[in-house]
């Protein structure tokens, strides 16, 4: 073991202004909740785990879903082949029912979640100003043949012919970005989608060779 030196140990003191109650607590943070709906429904007054339950969320994934046991699995298989299980489900027919929960007093928040998890949301990623320059020249120059492409001296990247047609596919598929670009070439009168069209006809794809 590694002996401090001197001036290190000396230098150390304990700091009482600290208070080391809050400090706990920061280190043990993850930061402000950034959801709005739980953030408006939490009770300060009660634990997370209590205010997540009562909003039908699960605080412990591996508790609401556990692993599924191997040995429970084989002991039912086990049961199955001895025919078991059909004198158990009758047990089970002859008992009482057991009584549902009832639903948790804060279930609009799950199901608000739900409701947004479902809903359409448009994706934003947008390419760089670079990179729809270079489709756009490359478009002009070539068309859609993307091997001719791979063969451009400004290919500096060295990229391959999928890998151009994956960029340009991209760049076709953001609204946003290729509107003025087939506005500037008339080309929104037309669908992309039609091969009878010789302005959308891709060359050296997988289906064709150049």
């Amino acid at each position: 073991m590694v002996r401090r030196l001197r001036k290190t140990k000396k230098n150390q003191k304990y700091n009482y202004n600290r208070n080391r109650k809050r400090l706990d607590k920061q280190l043990k943070s993850t930061g402000p909740i950034r959801c709005l709906e739980i953030k408006n429904a939490l009770d300060p007054r009660k634990k997370l785990s209590a205010n997540i339950r009562e909003m039908g969320l699960a605080f412990n994934v591996n508790r609401t879903i556990p692993v599924p046991n191997a040995k429970q699995n084989r002991i039912q298989l086990t049961r199955y082949v001895n025919g078991f299980l059909e004198e158990d489900a009758a047990d089970v027919e002859t008992s009482t029912e057991v009584k549902r929960p009832p639903p948790p007093p804060k279930i609009h928040v799950a199901q608000q979640l739900e409701q947004e998890a479902n809903e359409y949301v448009e994706s934003r990623f947008r390419l760089p100003k670079g990179q729809v320059k270079f489709a756009c020249r490359m478009i002009d120059a070539y068309g859609f043949n993307y091997k001719a492409m791979s063969r451009d001296r400004t290919n500096y990247e060295q990229d391959t012919w999928r890998q151009l047609r994956q960029k340009v596919r991209k760049f076709l598929s953001i609204p946003e970005q290729c509107t003025p670009y087939l506005e500037k070439k008339g080309w929104l009168d037309c669908e992309m989608d039609d091969p009878s069209d010789p302005r959308w006809k891709e060359y050296g794809t997988d289906d064709e060779e150049c």
